[in-house]
């Protein structure tokens, strides 16, 4: 709803949008919903929000369509952010990338998630801004654990964990720390695995109010851990973790945790133990939507009732593990169908981005060009000649390089002009301009001075070297075929002034000293 004070001042609203989102980013993860709703709610208090505070909401909003698996409106949303992103806005433009690269990570197109990533950490490198480069360097860990990279996956981690750590930033580290975990623990180095683990645990432990991070850590050793055959360090980890993950409302946790408990107390041979966790980890399944862990709860359950000859209750047990195996296969199967759907989509817009991208650079490369170059002749204006002449200038001051300047004007252009009419005048200056750049070296600048004038700029050459070339530029002139550029116009002739930089003068009187005769 709108404060009053929103209503009233575009800065107010400002304010009001900016503490809004800033609430709104905080919950993406863990409440979605929500996120959208702030989001919404800041895009409403105004229509003059300033460009920044608009490409922030859709941004925000872009990552709360995201988790909510809306993810067509997701990246539509995000791509119209980085649209509104202000030019020179560096900032702004890697948290969009990174979004970007998140809302393909949810969309399971993990090659675009990839692409966005390494945009957005070029962008954060250019910034020397250690969280943002740790932010994205974590999100391109996750997509290459996930593209099945795991080892490329560390390389990510370990750059944004010295960060995060450099950075004093306990809550991300621990995050790292965890992810870092997961992965050795999948590249089969347990005790590498239970390091990071155990760093992560001991890193959350020390904060005032520890998070549910540490109670995931605590909950990802006991793989490692029973790898390793330490299984009472495991047994008093699920100890510790089962009440734990039910405080903090983490149903996945606590249904795997129940999960594993059973399986080690059925190892144990304590089948009454083991039985009470995996029911109740199939009832929090059932009651809570969770059914990640629930086909091998029924799995071991089908087993321990078996084992015991409560033939019934297995039967129960087998029947429900081949709904669950169904049940997930159908899911998987519509999941795949819908991920394929949604990564043509998105290569298909982040095709588009990058022709509209490309066409954009290639109309400010046109643009810019045509305000430096003389439209008639397609040579140097005056503007890029001042550009270029300044830079030149200072070069060879600064390395003791030899530099020329030629001025050279066409003899009784009027006349030409009066007798031929201006569009043989026109043609004989493109003549003139082409024969003036056939005679000069890549490096040198070829430029309309104004009317008739031209300049040639020789870049490390003597004025003895550049002499030679004027002199040709003169000769070719004065030999080139005129009657075939207009009836009638026999001769064209040139005169020069040539000038070299001397170490006391300056750009000013370089270009006073090429006066003509």
């Amino acid at each position: 709803m709108n404060t009053p004070a929103a209503q009233d001042s575009p800065e107010a609203a400002a304010r009001e949008a900016g503490a809004l989102l800033a609430e709104a980013e905080k919950l993406y993860y863990t409440q979605p919903a929500q996120t959208l709703r702030l989001a919404d709610e800041a895009l409403a208090l105004s229509t003059a929000l300033p460009m920044a505070t608009l490409a922030t909401a859709r941004r925000v909003r872009g990552l709360g369509l995201s988790f909510l698996g809306r993810h067509a409106e997701a990246l539509d949303e995000l791509q119209a952010a980085r649209g509104l992103v202000p030019a020179g806005e560096l900032l702004l433009e890697c948290q969009v990338l990174r979004a970007l690269s998140i809302a393909c990570d949810e969309a399971g197109v993990l090659d675009a998630a990839l692409d966005w990533g390494t945009q957005a950490a070029a962008v954060a490198r250019t910034l020397a801004d250690p969280l943002q480069l740790a932010g994205t360097l974590l999100s391109i860990g996750v997509v290459l654990s996930k593209g099945g990279d795991p080892e490329a996956g560390l390389v990510q981690y370990r750059e944004a964990l010295a960060l995060y750590e450099r950075a004093g930033d306990p809550a991300r580290s621990v995050h790292v720390l965890n992810n870092m975990g997961i992965n050795c623990k999948n590249l089969g180095r347990h005790e590498e695995a239970l390091q990071h683990l155990q760093h992560a645990i001991e890193i959350d432990g020390r904060q005032p109010a520890p998070g549910g991070a540490q109670v995931i850590a605590r909950l990802n050793t006991v793989e490692p851990l029973l790898a390793l055959a330490r299984r009472d360090e495991a047994r008093a980890a699920l100890a510790e973790v089962v009440p734990r993950a039910q405080a903090v409302g983490y149903p996945n946790a606590e249904c795997f945790a129940l999960v594993l408990q059973g399986e080690l107390l059925a190892a144990d041979g304590d089948d009454a133990g083991a039985c009470r966790s995996l029911e109740r980890a199939v009832a929090i399944a059932l009651e809570r939507g969770s059914r990640q862990h629930v086909a091998r709860a029924h799995k071991a359950l089908w087993g321990l009732h078996k084992a015991a000859g409560r033939y019934e209750a297995a039967l129960r047990h087998h029947e429900a593990l081949h709904e669950a195996l169904h049940e997930a296969e159908r899911a998987q199967f519509n999941e795949e169908s819908d991920r394929k759907l949604r990564a043509l989509q998105v290569q298909y817009d982040l095709a588009r981005a990058r022709h509209d991208a490309a066409m954009a650079r290639l109309e400010s490369a046109r643009l810019a060009e045509q305000t430096r170059t003389d439209p008639l002749t397609g040579v140097a204006n005056r503007r890029q000649l001042d550009e270029r002449l300044r830079d030149e200038y200072a070069r060879a001051a600064r390395h003791g390089h030899a530099l020329a300047v030629a001025m050279i004007d066409i003899d009784d252009f009027k006349r030409i002009n009066d007798r031929h009419g201006h569009a043989a005048g026109d043609a004989v200056l493109r003549e003139i301009a082409t024969l003036l750049r056939a005679h000069c070296r890549d490096i040198d600048l070829v430029a309309r001075y104004g009317g008739e004038e031209f300049c040639v700029v020789f870049v490390e050459a003597s004025a003895k070297d550049a002499l030679r070339a004027c002199e040709a530029m003169r000769a070719a002139v004065e030999a080139h075929d005129w009657p075939a550029v207009a009836a009638d116009l026999q001769r064209v002739t040139l005169s020069m002034g040539l000038a070299e930089r001397e170490e006391a003068d300056g750009r000013q009187a370089l270009m006073a000293s090429t006066t003509l005769p």
